[in-house]
Order: C-alpha cells, then structure tokens, then sequence
C-alpha cells in the first residue's frame, strides 16, 4: 500500500445523510486484516443509525458491518489468513479483558468494538477488522452470502436462546429478512412446526418449512421470537405462549415497551434476549454452505456501489420486493 492510497467509501455525517467521500485506505495493526471489499448487505440496524443514531455514533463515520472480501494485507501477528484469502467478517470485537468478557460473554462485552459504530465499517473498498473475527470462505459461497456469515450468527444465537425446540412449536414475528433466516433455522434444529407472522405477501411467499400467517393463535406456540421491532408484536408473542413458553427478544425495541405481565405470572412464561452471538462463526459458516437452507435467496438484490443510493431506498421502502440488499464492489487496486 502506498502512503496516498485511497478508496471510495459511503460515510454518515449526519442523521439520514450518507455522501460518498474519499479516504485513505487504512493500515492493519498487528492483529488485523485489510480487507477489500467484494460484497456488503445492509442491515435494518444500519438504518435505525440513519435514522435516529441510537447507539451515539461519533460522526462522521463508514457505516456497513455484513460484509466480504478479499484478505490483501496482514498485520505482523497474522499468519493464518494470507493475502488472497476470500473472507466473511463478523463485525463484533469484544476487549478479551473486561467482567463480561472473563465470564465468557464475550458477545456482550462492555468495551466492544464493532464496525461501523466505533471503528469505519465495510461500505468502502477496504476495511480493517482483528483476524480472530475473520473466517475463510469456501469457493462453494459466492461473496453476498458470504457477508451473510454475521447475520446467520446472531440468528443461531436467537434460535439458541429459544432453548431446545426439538419437537415444539416455534412462533417468529417478522417477515423480514431476519424473520426469514430464524424460521430456517428453528427448522433446521428440530422444531416440530415454524409459523411467520408477517403483512407482506411477497416476502411471506419466501418462506422454506415455515407456514405464513397473519396473526398468531392465542396459546398456540413454545416459543416466539420477536424478529420485528414492534411493541404490539411483542404483545402478540406473549399472548401466542402457552404455558411455561418462552419469548426471545431478538430485535430491538428502541421506545418504552408496555407489555401485560399478569400473563408471565399465571403461565409461568419466560422473556429472554438474544443480542449479538457466542462465538456462532463455524457453525454459521456450516449454513452457508448448507445447501438445504437455500441462504442465498434471502439476497433478493444485487447493486454495485455506485447504485448505493437505489440500495438504501430498496432496502427501507422495498418490502413488497425485497428481502436483503447488498452493495457489490469491482475487483480494485489502491489509487
């Protein structure tokens, strides 16, 4: 890398502003990976920061966190994944040293790191993040299921938090793209029936082993996930539970949230959380290559990075057409 290589990069700087900057192409530090860029999904979280900035993002900053590419450059301490190497990328970098991280909850580490928050994320050419959080991708996974590799851990995790649904009935709000991975999932680890509820024909009809519906039964389901930020879904969830059910919050609930807990009390329910992942890297990247699971198709779209502007509107205003938008990248050599 010379001293004045620089790259393209889709920047936030303010709240829903997003402009196309140059900037020099970072250097990895010794345990760090350069990564360019080949493919970058655009999360729903990624438009909560748009929109409202809810994690206090210092601006200005390179937003994008699902992601990969192509290893070019190595920190000294890197030997595992040499340049060339084709990647996914989890953006989440816990300290290794705080209460949280010395309990094994690494996932929910008090001095994160994470691309696009505290550290310029992947809506650029190149990008940096720690080797350990890198996993080598096999030819069989093209580069936009590839930065699926996060989104499939966080998912795994939900599915986990739901505990053992071998033989349950499992309830998931949200139609989303998100909604969509979770139902694979809980099918996938033995639930004996997955519903959706969801409003969106196009992207109910994108189901696999899960049943769409429009709302939830009273008292019909072990399980729901909440995969949808909606506080009247979460009241749905509840009232779905039978008893001794279990609710997983997966997505976040940005507002005060009203929930009747007489129903918890008299049913013996359970509300749990699921943010981030326990280190579900490998066995994420086993789905993406899982071909059953047909991850791929959940990439309804395709759009070079010039076309980034088309990408946000299709992922925040296309839900009758869409399920996830990824930004592609042309193979490119430092400038």
């Amino acid at each position: 890398m010379t001293r004045d290589a620089s790259m393209s990069a889709l920047q936030m700087r303010g709240l829903e502003s997003l402009v196309v900057t140059r900037l020099p192409i970072p250097s990895p530090s010794p345990h760090d990976v350069l990564i360019r860029t080949a493919a970058a999904t655009i999360c729903t979280s990624d438009l909560h920061d748009l929109a409202r900035n809810p994690f206090g993002i210092s601006l200005p900053r390179v937003l994008g966190h699902e992601a990969a590419g192509v290893v070019v450059q190595c920190g000294a301490e890197v030997h595992a994944l040499p340049p060339g190497t084709r990647v996914g990328v989890h953006p989440v970098v816990p300290c290794g040293d705080c209460e949280e991280c010395r309990r094994g909850l690494g996932h929910l580490c008090s001095r994160m790191g994470h691309l696009g928050l505290d550290r310029d994320g992947a809506f650029a050419e190149f990008f940096v993040q720690r080797a350990d959080r890198v996993r080598a991708l096999p030819p069989e996974v093209p580069d936009a299921l590839g930065a699926l590799l996060e989104p499939v851990c966080v998912c795994l995790q939900a599915v986990a938090r739901a505990g053992d649904v071998r033989g349950r009935d499992v309830l998931v709000a949200g139609d989303g793209p998100f909604g969509n991975l979770i139902a694979r999932l809980a099918a996938r680890a033995g639930a004996q029936s997955v519903r959706v509820v969801g409003r969106e024909s196009f992207r109910l009809a994108r189901l696999r082993h899960a049943t769409p519906t429009t709302t939830a039964a009273p008292r019909s389901a072990d399980v729901a996930i909440l995969a949808v930020s909606s506080a009247a879904a979460a009241a749905e969830c509840l009232t779905a539970l039978r008893p001794r059910g279990r609710l997983v919050i997966f997505s976040a609930l940005a507002d005060a949230t009203p929930l009747e807990l007489f129903p918890v009390h008299v049913r013996e329910l359970e509300i749990v959380g699921a943010c981030n992942d326990e280190d579900r890297l490998d066995e994420a990247l086993s789905c993406l290559r899982d071909s059953t699971l047909v991850l791929a198709e959940l990439i309804t779209h395709q759009l070079p990075f010039e076309q980034w502007q088309e990408a946000f509107h299709l992922a925040r205003h296309g839900h009758d057409r869409a399920l996830k938008v990824a930004l592609t990248f042309p193979v490119a050599q430092p400038s």
